[in-house]
């Protein structure tokens, strides 16, 4: 498996208020992506949480379960104890605190302005499809399933020129998130029978819009716009754009597929990520190559004599 190397590292780029507490450290990695960590000292107002068996995929349901009735049996009982004793402000401080999440999200520079013109609303179904497994993880609802089951959600949209997919979840579950959210752009599967459903579901988010103002301005700019220009195009998609394009012969698997592979890749994608644990120090620098110095020669008689 190829690793990445940091090949740039940097804990001053970004300017912060002087009532910010959190720590930031930017990156770039060997393949081109930028990635910025973010600490926030909110989130684990203690002390880190050690790993839990369930990042390893191994924890029982049924103890997630009783463990979930309990926290909410604890906020009851703060509740309570702000009425009847009138210290609810440490207590709804320290509330608000606990229930922080971790987060992620990356941002890829590609949109619809990138969508074929035979095949319009492409970059939008992608987006879609990237959420319907992957090789590590083939289950199409195991990235949503692991974030609802951990407090968490997700979502994803596409714009004109960049496509953002982001998520929040307990903290102590952000690695297993980023693991499941990492093969997004790293081995879909881009399943056949999975695009027939998300086409479905992309039709549907199109007809939820139907009588949204905004929306309808904006596809009517669309299409008063120049011929030929990147914003004459039909950005959303919907089930009569992308089923007229399978039906005139193009393969909308090999498209998606170009696309991906085209747009999705290091250079292209930013990277950022929140938590409550520790940012460690950057790698030291390189050591410096010793250049030897030349030693001039001492000539000993004149050179035309």
């Amino acid at each position: 498996m190829a690793t990445t190397r940091i090949t740039f590292s940097s804990d001053d780029l970004v300017v912060k208020s002087p009532n910010d507490r959190r720590l930031y450290r930017f990156l770039q990695l060997d393949n081109g992506l930028s990635a910025l960590l973010v600490h926030d000292p909110e989130i684990y107002p203690d002390a880190c949480p050690k790993p839990s068996e369930d990042e390893e995929d191994e924890e029982d349901e049924s103890e997630d379960s009783e463990e979930e009735e309990e926290d909410g049996d604890e906020e009851d009982e703060e509740e309570e104890g702000e009425e009847e004793e009138g210290n609810g402000t440490d207590n709804g401080e320290k509330s608000a605190v606990q229930t922080k999440k971790a987060a992620a999200a990356m941002c890829v520079e590609i949109g619809s302005f990138s969508d074929p013109f035979e095949a319009q609303g492409l970059a939008h179904f992608l987006e879609h499809m990237l959420f319907m497994g992957s090789t590590d993880y083939p289950d199409e609802n195991e990235y949503d399933s692991y974030l609802s089951k951990h407090g968490g959600f997700s979502n994803a949209y596409t714009e004109t020129e960049h496509t953002c997919y982001h998520f929040e979840v307990k903290p102590e579950f952000l690695k297993g998130a980023l693991k499941r959210f990492s093969q997004f752009f790293i081995s879909p599967l881009v399943k056949t029978e999975a695009m027939e459903r998300e086409v479905l579901a992309v039709d549907s988010e199109f007809n939820q819009v139907l009588q949204d103002d905004s929306c309808r301005l904006q596809q009517l700019q669309c299409y008063t716009s120049v011929p030929g220009h990147p914003f004459n195009r039909f950005f959303w998609g919907n089930k009569k754009s992308l089923v007229d394009a399978m039906e005139k012969g193009i393969n909308l698997r090999d498209q998606i597929l170009k696309l991906f592979s085209d747009y999705y890749h290091g250079g292209l994608m930013k990277l950022t990520v929140i938590g409550g644990g520790k940012i460690h120090p950057p790698p030291p620098p390189l050591p410096p190559i010793p250049i030897p110095t030349p030693t001039p020669t001492t000539h000993t008689h004149s050179t035309f004599s």
